[in-house]
């Protein structure tokens, strides 16, 4: 593949793995916003182009709002945020093992005491997407391509979907079109098919409804933050 392709790939990744990471540093909302200046300039579609315009109207005070609101706050029944989840209606579950599947053919490995979030959070698996790409572009071996495949393709179109169902998304549901747009151009990149709908109820809203899901990043503590990403999948064992 195209070296000025693979890269822009990554970009993105590491453009959407952003928001979904709990923190309260402004410097690095200000860096994500460089990035979406940057990636503005080349809109996918009137679509993307208008999305993006959006984004651009948080601060961020109104993002730190809206991110609590829509995915960490337990007055909510919160976004699920493991893959595991929209597979087994659980954390924890086969998703899971198959990240680690990746990560073992990698250098990465977890660091749980500075990561406190398992490998198939869903900002975690971006994030491994752009890692992956980048040091492809430097002769590793294509683990992206497996990641994709084996986790991501199978949840993000209703991880997605429920990003804009959310009663409080504004940024969210501009951040939903675009990832949206983009997974459709990753399937044509990679030849691979979305996954059919499930047939009335999926098995994450049957587990919502079962009992209220609550994220495991309700407070402040240490995440996977924006410059953390290598320490937290170099050290320690998965």
């Amino acid at each position: 593949m195209d070296a000025n392709i693979v890269k822009a790939r990554a970009y993105f990744y590491e453009f959407l793995a952003f928001p979904l990471f709990f923190n309260q540093d402004e410097s690095k909302f200000e860096k994500w916003k460089e990035q979406l200046d940057y990636l503005s300039q080349n809109p996918i579609s009137q679509e993307a182009a208008e999305a993006f315009e959006t984004l651009k109207k948080f601060d961020f005070a109104k993002f730190y709002r809206e991110q609590n609101d829509v995915l960490f706050d337990f007055s909510y029944s919160n976004i699920p945020l493991n893959a595991s989840f929209y597979e087994d209606g659980r954390d924890d579950g086969a998703a899971r093992l198959r990240v680690i599947e990746c990560l073992k053919l990698s250098p990465y490995r977890r660091n749980k005491e500075i990561c406190k979030d398992s490998e198939d959070y869903v900002g975690f698996v971006l994030l491994a997407m752009s890692t992956f790409l980048n040091d492809e572009l430097n002769g590793a071996n294509n683990i992206s391509d497996k990641l994709f495949k084996e986790v991501l393709n199978k949840f993000v179109d209703e991880f997605r979907s429920l990003l804009q169902k959310h009663k409080n998304s504004d940024f969210f549901l501009a951040y939903a079109k675009i990832l949206e747009i983009f997974i459709q151009i990753e399937r044509a990149v990679l030849v691979v098919e979305a996954p059919p709908k499930p047939q009335g109820e999926s098995v994450a809203e049957a587990a919502m409804k079962k009992e209220p899901f609550q994220s495991k990043m309700p407070t402040a503590k240490t995440k996977i933050g924006w410059d953390e990403f290598t320490p937290v999948i170099r050290g320690g064992e998965a």
